[in-house]
């Protein structure tokens, strides 16, 4: 009896660590803008849209994002893979031009606003969906 228990219980929260993450990639499908951008705890948000200039970042279903912005009078493109990674806990993002690769840590997500941060919490992102 026991055995069965403890099968049911492993089965229960794989169920819910996958739920967990298939929702998380379904509220993470779209464009998003930055609303707020804060750096080791400050309020960066205004220097990060002048230099980030009209900045967005889609995620497609197809597991694909791509990251618009003007910087310095430039428009810049980047995009490639994008995937919910350590059950849904980070977003993984790879460059497919200089397959650099960049993680952030989810601290939630949601339909339309999210939060991640990077660079072991010292900088966080707040963004809304566009």
């Amino acid at each position: 009896m026991k055995k069965i228990f403890f099968l049911f219980a492993a089965i229960t929260a794989l169920t819910i660590t996958s739920c967990k993450q298939q929702v998380e990639e379904y509220n993470m499908i779209g464009t998003w803008k930055i609303d707020s951008y804060y750096e080791n705890g400050n309020d960066q948000t205004t220097l990060f849209k002048s230099v980030f200039v009209n900045y967005l970042l889609t995620f497609n279903i197809s597991g694909t994002y791509l990251e618009t912005y003007t910087a310095l009078g430039i428009d810049v493109t980047k995009g490639g893979p994008w995937e919910l990674i350590n059950n849904g806990d980070d977003l993984k993002l790879t460059n497919q031009v200089d397959s650099n690769v960049r993680y952030f840590h989810i601290i939630e997500i949601n339909p339309n606003s999210s939060k991640v941060s990077e660079d072991s919490g010292n900088k966080e992102y707040h963004l809304l969906k566009n």
